[in-house]
């Protein structure tokens, strides 16, 4: 039996396959139907003859974009998308092979017009955004390509557009990812501009875009020490001090950090930038006390980190603070440690709380005791924890299971949840299940006045009845 030939892929090889000839006919015809092809075809071809020609292209191209106030009707967003993508691709590719240097300058302006376009097209589905992103990644590769001696002038295209606030943050992420690119002493003269031009006004609740790029800067040249002057000099409700001491900390420079991370940080009205969205930039705030607590013990203070951990451990019943503070005991300091906890745990204020801490530790036996002996104040509005819970005590523990099993019915028929019936109706099998086993409603209220007393209360609740066969109730 003869093999099957391989297919062709889409890729380099599959279509070297192709032959020149064949291609040049598919991009030509491609060209008669796609105008952003075409326009991409010619600026390819432009930069065949060198950089001028293909600037003059460019520059038409983006002076166009410029001029233009017209809005874009929905059944053209594609095709404008597609333009913008066009340009975009022509100034990375075809003019940046040619002229890096040239090209970028080009690529910032092109990003610099972000704004206009915003009040030009909806870009509900975030398409438009995303190739403005694709650019600024773009924009830090070609700058990688510039020749050294080309780079002092730079950021002289950039720092313009950086004047106040960058709500939608793209020139930020060019400036940014340009930034990581460039020389040490192109930065450290770029930073001095921008340190010169850096002015806050009292009562401002956004970062200027220049924070962000002096921030990036000072990582570039890996220079903690301009990162911290920057973070000094900023009001101290723009500020992130458990950033900063969390870098000194990195940095083993406990004594520093300790001193920031103990730094207040006033709340203030924030925002997400679709740029930092989409470079993925965003990172969670460290947490402050877990943070705190590791300094102290760089700092080589135990008593002091063991007596903060006990404190998150207290706020919130972090069990994975518990198990820090007890991984840092000292011998045979453990098992105090541990009975402590559990002593805190059963007299905690809100016994879902507790409930949640003995199954995450997990301690299963002193969770179903917790359960049984205060059968009657679980809310089955938190059955997202309560039924997983239920559910893992109906091997060993039926009372438990009972005791959930009922709170999560009791929710359903007393507000009348008639959607949620058919789970109802589940529970409620389960229960008669429970009730038949030894243990079953230990500590309890039996089973048959369950089910009596249910029906006495909810007797309205046909949708729900309906769904039982009478035996289950009649019998009890």
């Amino acid at each position: 039996m003869a093999k099957a030939a391989k297919k062709a892929k889409l890729d380099r090889d599959g279509l070297t396959v192709l032959g020149l000839e064949r291609l040049v006919e598919i991009a030509l015809d491609e060209a008669a139907l796609n105008p952003s092809f075409k326009k991409r075809l010619n600026a390819a071809l432009a930069g065949v003859s060198g950089a001028a020609g293909v600037a003059k292209l460019i520059d038409s191209r983006l002076a166009a974009l410029e001029k233009s106030r017209t809005r874009i009707r929905w059944q053209k967003e594609r095709a404008f998308g597609n333009d913008l993508e066009s340009i975009s691709a022509s100034i990375v590719k075809e003019f940046g092979a040619v002229d890096p240097g040239m090209a970028l300058e080009r690529l910032i302006r092109f990003v610099f017009g972000y704004e206009g376009i915003t009040e030009r097209v909806n870009d509900s589905s975030g398409r438009i955004a995303g190739i403005y992103a694709q650019a600024c990644e773009a924009a830090g590769r070609l700058a990688q390509a510039v020749p050294a001696e080309q780079q002092a002038r730079i950021p002289a295209l950039i720092t313009p557009g950086l004047q106040g606030m960058d709500y939608h943050g793209f020139k930020t992420l060019l400036a940014v990812r340009t930034a990581a690119a460039l020389s040490r002493d192109v930065l450290k003269s770029w930073d001095e501009t921008l340190a010169a031009t850096m002015k806050i006004p009292a009562g401002t609740t956004f970062l200027p875009a220049i924070v962000y790029v002096r921030r990036a800067i000072a990582d570039a040249c890996g220079d903690l020490d301009a990162y911290v002057a920057i973070e000094e000099v900023l009001p101290e409700p723009l500020r992130e001090p458990t950033v900063v001491a969390e870098r000194l900390y990195a940095a083993g420079r406990h004594a520093d950090a300790l001193t920031w991370v103990r730094k207040p940080r006033k709340s203030r009205i924030g925002f997400m930038r679709r740029a930092d969205v989409l470079s993925g930039d965003l990172k969670p705030l460290p947490d402050k006390d877990r943070l705190e607590a590791a300094i102290l013990d760089g700092l080589k203070d135990r008593p002091a980190s063991q007596a903060l951990r006990w404190k998150i451990f207290e706020q919130g019943l972090d069990t994975e603070m518990l198990r820090e503070y007890i991984a840092k005991a000292g011998d045979f300091e453990e098992f105090e440690a541990l009975d402590k906890a559990f002593a805190f745990v059963e007299k905690h204020r809100e016994p879902h709380a507790a409930l949640r801490f003995y199954l995450a530790w997990p301690r299963l036996d002193l969770a179903a005791r917790y359960v049984v002996a205060r059968w009657g104040v679980w809310e089955g509005e938190f059955y997202e924890f309560l039924l997983p819970a239920a559910e893992a005590f109906e091997a060993d523990y039926p009372a438990a299971a009972t005791a959930l099993y009922r709170a999560l019915l009791d929710r359903i028929i007393s507000r009348g949840l008639s959607e949620a019936y058919g789970y109802g109706a589940d529970y409620l099998a389960r229960l008669t299940a429970l009730a038949k086993r030894p243990g079953g409603n230990d500590g309890l209220m039996s089973h048959a006045d369950y089910v009596a007393e249910l029906r006495k209360q909810h007797i309205r609740r046909h949708g729900f009845w309906d769904r039982i066969p009478p035996e289950t109730y009649r019998s009890q």
